[in-house]
């Protein structure tokens, strides 16, 4: 494996600060080459090397990942991440392991299987339109946050999938929730850890706080960057 796309989705109520470090972060943990890209409405924000794209369904919230589906995006190993995932250390193993064993997705389970959904659609691993067909039944039926009352993209996405590598099966430490593996809950409080434990590669920001909303916690500060 010589090079990978790496995909993101910013916009809304994510500053494209989310985007840039995203990046830059993939860039010091994944140990081999990747194109950038993201899809937004605010292109001119973007660092340099980083590709816009601008696919024909105009979407919001998280529908804008199954977007990834298509065809049209890049050719090759896609690796699609949330924006308010922070990378901690080298994901090269992990990688490397996916990009040699998936058939057909490879992905993490969602940190409380919401809405009885294993599957997270936070970061995913895939051959570019090797899943035209769930685009294509997207493109009918343009679910949107109203429409659809399950668990989300992920919840929708889930049925039509049937060969899914669980990376973190395979690797116990590749991701943890913030806040439901790390943090603590005392007198309606979250407490958060200042130092994350060794051999955790990414910090899944779902839900509140976001990393800006943080950004003074010691593994915040020395990673989001």
């Amino acid at each position: 494996m010589k090079k990978f796309n790496f995909i993101i989705t910013c916009g809304g109520p994510y500053s494209m600060e989310y985007a840039n470090k995203s990046v830059n972060m993939m860039r010091r943990h994944a140990g081999m080459d990747f194109d950038a890209y993201c899809i937004t409405e605010r292109p001119a924000e973007l660092d340099a090397g980083i590709h816009p794209l601008q696919p024909q369904l105009n979407v919001k919230s998280w529908w804008n990942k199954v977007l990834t589906f298509d065809r049209s995006m890049p050719e090759g190993w896609n690796v699609v991440m949330d924006v308010d995932l922070i990378i901690i250390d080298s994901i090269q193993e992990e990688l490397e392991y996916a990009f040699s064993n998936t058939k057909q997705m490879a992905a993490y389970t969602d940190a409380i299987q919401w809405r009885n959904c294993k599957f997270s659609s936070s970061f995913m691993i895939f051959k570019s339109g090797s899943l035209q067909y769930i685009y294509d039944r997207f493109a009918t039926e343009l679910p949107t946050n109203e429409t659809y009352t399950g668990a989300g993209d992920q919840g929708w996405i889930y049925p039509q999938l049937n060969d899914v590598l669980w990376i973190d099966e395979i690797f116990p430490k590749f991701k943890r929730s913030l806040k439901f593996n790390l943090a603590q809950v005392k007198n309606n409080s979250m407490i958060i850890p200042t130092q994350i434990e060794k051999g955790v590669k990414i910090v899944d920001f779902h839900g509140r706080p976001k990393p800006h909303e943080v950004s003074h916690l010691p593994f915040v500060k020395d990673n989001w960057k």
